[in-house]
């Protein structure tokens, strides 16, 4: 306790406002090395009016402060929600952030107006309206909410930026329920009301913290919401007696919502099977009730229905209980990437520094490798021909041996990559449909004791030219037991891939089945071209792969298996390559490296070309 309240002194009081949570980590055994997390909601007011005919249509974008280095720089964490026509936005989407009381941490938060919603990521495309720097010691100690004003060096007066913070307790468990309302105050002059539901959570000094809204339900007084499901955690903060607040709105376009009516209560006074009996609460409009006075009633009645409790699993959880995370490998070998041979070339190999390809394999490949128990990857290329395959492939194994296109470990990847380079001659065009077919032959159902999950990792320079036969197969592959990593390479524009990463817009395929759910993830690599390569870009690329794991194995209703225990990566692969092997390897070797390359014509100069003839060290298999 001493320790840590010497550092918390030089925090300029930190100490007095955090000697419970000090306490808490000290009675918890976790002690001085045990980190708290802590959750953080923004919400903005007075912000700047960017748009001619209507208000600006706010988000906001978090950044944690690092180094690389001796130089400073700032890491994306993450986006809220865009909320339209409003310049005093209360945004839903929150962040969870790690709390070290011994470190000053820095935060800044920006604020954008959305200029186009296709892509939404890429801020260069949006209007900047201020930014605020923070650390998480002045949101713990500020009470309530901490109040930033927005700068920027184009406009003096940008508005406010309110954080909240508060310290997660864990909570593993979801909330289902279903709301709906009957007999609500009409808004409308000319029709029905389009009613909305807010729900808020109770904060330290009275403050409410918007914790979800649905889509409004146009012109109806008698509005069925739906069922939804958020987790305890941010519904009330694991506290099954905190007071949340249900409001009702009637959305208007202009982003000047009114209120209907509000009620309060409790998650435990609606749980049934927690002791709750509440199944309807009159919503209360405290303007119209002092106008009326004895005549008010209500502005309308809501109603809880099938309030359900569903204990959750963590990504974590699964992967103690033995399940396997299978990594599949696709690089493209297009003409547009450049001669191996010119140094100019996405493929060239300098003796000084890893090629793009190089650096995306080793640092996605190498975190995944550890999670897959046999060590053997599918490692395939597409967009190149070579005699093996009688023309164009736009999915062929990188170790030439189509009945076992799987290579040892994350090294024998970039032996195969390597290798293939030598063996083949780029062309095209872009497909990514026949590489999807093949990784969904390899994304087999589970079960509840056979557990996997497959993970293709695209690594691609340009433009695809299949995209609607390449949305059929991602809806189709939103089905099973697989999630897609695509990294683009080189300066081409990605805005298609933006497309299919689907954070915001569902995909659709052309018989009009939309996605059950979001399992791509887009990362163009220039964005980490100044950053450490392999973390930051691992990070980036991975950081949905686990929502994506949790979201399948609830949709089948597979729990987690007891924990098992495996020998490290290290072992594994020793034990490969004595031959003692849990499944057989490969054993057929590579196809001999070509003496000459494949013909070349100057009269088919403007796409394809034959790669420079090299000469790598004879592989076999594993």
């Amino acid at each position: 306790y001493d320790r840590i309240s010497k550092v918390g002194e030089k925090q300029r009081g930190a100490k007095r406002s955090c000697d419970s949570l000090v306490i808490s980590l000290v009675m918890a055994g976790g002690g001085y090395d045990r980190i708290s997390k802590v959750e953080l909601s923004v919400s903005c007011s007075k912000l700047l009016d960017m748009d001619t005919f209507s208000k600006s249509d706010p988000f906001a974008v978090l950044y944690k402060e690092s180094r690389e280095g001796q130089k400073k720089i700032w890491i994306k964490l993450g986006r809220t929600e865009v909320i339209y026509d409003n310049l005093d936005p209360k945004f839903a989407k929150t962040f969870i952030v790690d709390y070290h009381f011994e470190e000053v941490q820095h935060y800044k938060v920006s604020i954008f107006d959305v200029d186009d919603k296709k892509h939404l990521d890429d801020l260069t495309k949006h209007d900047f309206l201020g930014e605020a720097f923070f650390t998480l010691a002045d949101v713990v100690t500020a009470g309530s909410s901490l109040t930033k004003t927005l700068s920027s060096t184009a406009h003096k007066s940008c508005g406010f930026v309110h954080i909240t913070g508060e310290e997660v307790e864990e909570s593993k468990f979801d909330i289902t329920m279903q709301l709906y309302s009957r007999k609500l105050d009409k808004k409308d002059f000319f029709g029905k009301s389009d009613p909305f539901v807010e729900i808020s959570k109770a904060q330290e000094g009275g403050v409410f913290t918007v914790v979800y809204r649905s889509q409004p339900i146009m012109k109806t007084l008698d509005p069925n919401w739906g069922e939804f499901t958020i987790t305890m955690q941010k519904l009330c903060s694991g506290d099954w007696d905190r007071t949340l607040k249900f409001s009702v709105f009637d959305w208007n376009r202009s982003g000047s919502h009114e209120l209907i009516g509000s009620t309060t209560c409790s998650l435990r006074d609606v749980t049934l099977d927690r002791g709750g009996s509440v199944t309807q609460l009159e919503l209360i409009n405290s303007a119209i009730k002092a106008k009326k006075g004895r005549k008010y009633h209500n502005s309308g009645v809501l109603y809880f229905h099938h309030v359900r409790v569903i204990p959750t699993y963590s990504f974590v959880d699964y992967l103690r209980g033995g399940c396997e995370i299978n990594l599949m490998v696709a690089i493209d070998f297009t003409g547009s990437n450049g001669r191996p041979s010119n140094p100019n070339s996405l493929h060239y190999n300098s003796p000084y520094k890893d090629n793009d390809y190089v650096s995306a394999i080793k640092s996605v490949a190498t975190i995944l490798a550890d999670y897959d128990s046999d060590q053997q990857f599918p490692a395939f290329g597409f967009g190149a021909r070579a005699p093996q395959f009688g023309g164009v492939s736009h999915c062929f194994p990188l170790n030439f041996n189509f009945d076992v296109p799987e290579v040892a470990g994350v090294q024998g990847i970039l032996d195969a990559y390597h290798y293939t380079l030598s063996q083949v001659e780029f062309y095209g065009p872009t497909n990514f449909s026949s590489i999807l077919d093949k990784a969904m032959e390899y994304a087999k159902h589970p079960n509840q004791h056979d557990q996997q999950y497959q993970i293709l990792l695209i690594i691609t320079d340009g433009i695809i030219t299949d995209m609607e036969q390449t949305v059929d197969r991602i809806v189709k592959a939103s089905t099973l037991p697989l999630s897609i990593v695509i990294v683009g390479v080189g300066s081409a524009d990605f805005s298609a891939m933006e497309i299919l990463d689907a954070d915001d817009t569902p995909l659709i395929n052309r018989q009009g089945v939309k996605m059950a759910r979001d399992i791509v993830q887009f990362v163009p690599l220039r964005q980490f071209q100044r950053q450490g390569v392999n973390f930051s870009l691992a990070r980036e690329t991975l950081a949905e792969i686990p929502g994506q794991f949790i979201s399948y194995m609830k949709s089948r209703f597979i729990r987690p298996n007891p924990p098992v225990s495996r020998p490290p990566q290290e072992e594994r692969l020793q034990t490969f390559a004595q031959g003692q092997t849990l499944y057989p390897p490969p054993t057929v070797p590579y196809p001999p490296p070509q003496q000459q390359p494949p013909s070349y014509s100057a009269a088919t100069s403007t796409a394809p070309y034959p790669t420079a003839p090299l000469h790598p060290t004879y592989l076999t298999g594993p």
